[in-house]
This record gives C-alpha cells, sequence and structure tokens, in this order.
C-alpha cells in the first residue's frame, strides 16, 4: 500500500498549473478532441499541472464519465460552428454510452446516472438531472425555443450538475463508511476525485472535461488562480491519506473542506454569468449564457431554497428571463444579493475568501 500521508505531503509542494478549460469562454470555444483517451489507473493518475492524486481503488469507469462528456461535447461542438448538429448521436451516447465500460462489459451511460437521486447534494429533491439534459438534447423543457448553440449548454452544464452530485454524495458516503470500514471510505473519496477529474484528454493530456477544469475557470474569472482547483484535488488526497491511517478527526476536516471548495465553484459559477449577461449585446449571446447560468444554479438551488426560498426565486427568475431583453445592472445585483443572503452562504459553507458581495473590477 501507498504511504499516502507522504504523498500528500510532496504533493501540496509541488509548483506549476496548467490551465485546461472544460467548459466555454466568452467568444472562445474550447471544446477539444473526439476521441476517447484510454484511463489506467497502473499508478499514480496525473492531476492539473504536477499535483497528483493517487487513487487506492480503480477508478477507471468513474474517470470515463469525462471522456463521455468529452464526446458529447465534440459532436455538439457543430452547433458553435453554426453547423448542423447530430442530436440523435449525442442523445445516443447519453442514452447508451460508450466510454463507461464496466466489469461485466456493458456500458453504464450518463443517462443512467442522471436519473438517480443524490440526496446529499440535492436534499428532498427527486431525480431533476436527466430532465435539464434532454431539455437540450431534445429541445423540450427549458431548451425549448432555443438555438442549437444554447441547448448544448444546457447538456454541457446539465452533465456538470451530475458530476457535482455524485461527488458530494461519494463525499456523503465515505462519511458514512468511516466507522465501519475505513478502506471503503477512502474508495468513496476516490470515485469522488474521478468523478470531479474525469479521465485525461487524449489530445491535451489534461483533465479537461470534469468541474475540476470549471475551477479553473472560476479562479481565472475572480482572479483567484491557485485557490481552488488544486486545493480541492489536494484536500481529497487528504481526506485519502486520513482514511489510510484511521484518522477520524482529519478525515472528517478534509471531507468537510472539500465540500465546501465544491459548492463554491458551484456559487462563482452562478454568479459569473450576471456581469457575463449584463455586457452581452446580442440575444443570441444572451440566450446561451442564460442557459449556461440557470443550469450551473440547479446545482446548489435545492440547498439555497431549503436556506431561503425567496433568494432562490431571486436567482432563478434572473437567469429565466426572456433573452430578448436586456439584462439590466439592477438584476446583477439582484443575483448577488441574494447568493450573498447570509442563510445561505451559511446552507453553502462559502468560506470568506471566495465571497464576491460585487463583480470583480
Amino acid at each position: 500500500m501507498v504511504a499516502f500521508a507522504t504523498i500528500v505531503g510532496a504533493a501540496l509542494v509541488l509548483g506549476g498549473c496548467k490551465e485546461g478549460k472544460g467548459e466555454d469562454r466568452p467568444n472562445v470555444d474550447v471544446i477539444d478532441g473526439g476521441g476517447a483517451a484510454s484511463a489506467s489507473n497502473s499508478g499514480a493518475v496525473e492531476g492539473y499541472g504536477d499535483l497528483l492524486y493517487f487513487p487506492a481503488s480503480n477508478q477507471d469507469l468513474n474517470l470515463a464519465i469525462g471522456l463521455d462528456l468529452q464526446d458529447i461535447r465534440s459532436i455538439l461542438s457543430a452547433a458553435a460552428r453554426g453547423d448542423t448538429v447530430d442530436w440523435a448521436a449525442a442523445t445516443t451516447l447519453y442514452t447508451r454510452g460508450k466510454n463507461q465500460k464496466q466489469a461485466d462489459g456493458s456500458l453504464r451511460s450518463l443517462a443512467s446516472l442522471a436519473a438517480r437521486e443524490y440526496p446529499a447534494a440535492f436534499p428532498g429533491e427527486p431525480p431533476f438531472i436527466d430532465a435539464i439534459i434532454r431539455g437540450g438534447l431534445e429541445g423540450t423543457g427549458r431548451g425549448a425555443g432555443l438555438s442549437d448553440n444554447a441547448r448544448r449548454q444546457l447538456v454541457d452544464k446539465g452533465i456538470q450538475v451530475l458530476m457535482y452530485g455524485r461527488a458530494m454524495q461519494a463525499l456523503a458516503d465515505a462519511a458514512a463508511r468511516f466507522a465501519g470500514d475505513a478502506r471503503a471510505a477512502g474508495a468513496s473519496i476516490d470515485e469522488a476525485w474521478a468523478t470531479l477529474s474525469g479521465a485525461r484528454d487524449a489530445s491535451t493530456g489534461s483533465p479537461n472535461n470534469g468541474l475540476l477544469a470549471t475551477a479553473l475557470g472560476r479562479e481565472e474569472d475572480f482572479r483567484l488562480q491557485g485557490r481552488l482547483a488544486r486545493p480541492l484535488e489536494s484536500t481529497l488526497l487528504t481526506a485519502l491519506a486520513a482514511s489510510e491511517r484511521k484518522d477520524a478527526a482529519a478525515f472528517t476536516k478534509a471531507v468537510g473542506t472539500a465540500r465546501s471548495y465544491l459548492d463554491t465553484i458551484l456559487y462563482l459559477s452562478t454568479l459569473r454569468y450576471a456581469k457575463v449577461l449584463e455586457a452581452d449585446q446580442r440575444e443570441s449571446d444572451r440566450q446561451f449564457h442564460l442557459a449556461e447560468a440557470w443550469a450551473f444554479f440547479q446545482a446548489i438551488r435545492p440547498r439555497v431554497a431549503a436556506a431561503s426560498a425567496t433568494q432562490a426565486q431571486t436567482v432563478e427568475a434572473a437567469y429565466s428571463r426572456p433573452a430578448t431583453a436586456e439584462f439590466p445592472a439592477t438584476a446583477t445585483a439582484q443575483v448577488y444579493a441574494a447568493l450573498n443572503d447570509q442563510a445561505v452562504l451559511r446552507a453553502l459553507a462559502i468560506p470568506a475568501e471566495f465571497q464576491f458581495k460585487a463583480p470583480p473590477q
């Protein structure tokens, strides 16, 4: 067995962080390759830059979630070019699977994961992620009447909501298992990491198709370079090491911190689009960004609503506005005020260093 405590110490002092962003940036489409990279656990699996995570259990299946997202992105990238989208191919990949090969040789699909309940992430909510993704794929529900370019954002961000839900559930499972089986708890931490990271991109060598990549984007947007993606990954590694040592105090602290980082990614993602929308001059851009913002918000909406139904409705209404109308500065202020309500901040456990009362200048 690897000495995880030693690994943690080494990983935390390594430098350099390569940026491989797993979401669209303003006026820059970051959608890489259509081929599937192979995920291997024959040793350390490389994280961002020089930071390494060393899973103690085989996570090929969960790493492949990111490969399915990568391949769906490749299909839907036609929308960004103004070309015809093969929605049938994207739907088939989503419903039947492609890269998530199970031990018996069958395929696990994103649709099967999206249809599950994740009570640790969405307490009291029936499964809803599948509806977000299918709305984009089929042009129904929230996707009705939207352009192909906006619809693909519902699919993309919906899958990221799925990653968030699975990772939060894995962390909760780890906490529940620790007392009885610390090794099983470690496997749940591995699952959370693999779901957030995704296998490395075949063309770039970076794990570009998961929430860790999105965290890098938020670091750039809010001038938080080096303070979110890598700390989250190293915190998961700390939790894994604590499970090996059966150190309950360290394990509990690391799991709680990891949850806080995860919520911070979605909190910042929900905030970001208000100012982006305010600057949009074209209806097509507003439609695109409204779809992104709304989908990201769905990940934290249930817990925001539990803290304050009024504030949740404020954000929901802001991002459900018609794209035909400009997004005013007053709406931006309302979104920031709602997500910085003290009850909401407590419910999401957003650290003070990541709380933004107004858009960064």
